[in-house]
């Protein structure tokens, strides 16, 4: 891990590609296109105004979805197999459940799914250890006892690793808004009332994971 002032301004300084700014946009349009689908339903609209920043921000599922078929493209060109879409793409070719434009849906939303959510569990989680001294020596402790050629199976049994983890994703997680969802056909009984085919539900993880009704010290 870098210390040096120097590099951090490096860091600050650092040109960001336009792909990543549209995915930290769309991570942004999304969070809040969730809380107020309004957002959601003008943005067709917002996307042609003559900004370019209403074109990225609106817009950004086209791009995503651009980059996945030039991603897919890359593929096949190459014949690669070392990545988890080749199999994805062999299936699609075959018409296997799948076709071209799900396969570029899951590629944009990889891109989406796999970049700031992941850096931002991580950096939490790094935080949270390095400001509690004693629990950064125990968590060192445990892992250096794992014998080399470890497996996930062998981290799976560290409790303090396993604790450490899922505690960072509670109270840091990178998604701690609604994640709405719809309810199948034929309805279903939630908590003890029934709810309708169509209706929309989600759960609201920031609050729900300080429930002190569920969490003996919700914010610790």
């Amino acid at each position: 891990m870098c210390t040096t002032g120097h590099s951090f301004e490096n860091l600050e300084n650092a040109s960001i590609s336009r792909l990543m700014r549209i995915v930290t946009l769309q991570l942004k349009i999304n969070g809040v296109g969730a809380e107020l689908p309004i957002i959601r339903a003008v943005g067709p609209i917002l996307r042609h105004l003559p900004f370019q920043w209403a074109q990225d921000t609106f817009g950004s599922n086209d791009y995503l979805y651009a980059h996945g078929a030039t991603f897919l493209s890359s593929i096949r060109a190459n014949n690669s197999s070392s990545n988890i879409f080749a199999n994805v793409a062999a299936a699609a070719e075959k018409g296997e459940s799948l076709e071209d434009a799900d396969v570029r849906v899951e590629a944009a939303g990889m891109l989406v799914a796999g970049t700031d959510t992941t850096a931002i569990s991580l950096t939490y989680l790094v935080w949270a250890v390095l400001s509690q001294p004693a629990l950064q020596r125990d968590l060192e402790a445990e892992v250096a006892s794992v014998h080399e050629g470890y497996t996930d199976a062998d981290l799976e049994k560290l409790p303090l690793l396993a604790a450490v983890i899922s505690e960072s994703l509670r109270l840091y997680g990178a998604a701690p808004g609604g994640l709405p969802r719809q309810v199948p056909h034929g309805g279903i009984d939630m908590g003890g009332y029934y709810l309708p085919e169509g209706t929309i539900v989600q759960t609201q993880a920031y609050s729900f994971h300080r429930d002190p009704e569920l969490w003996p010290q919700p914010n610790e």
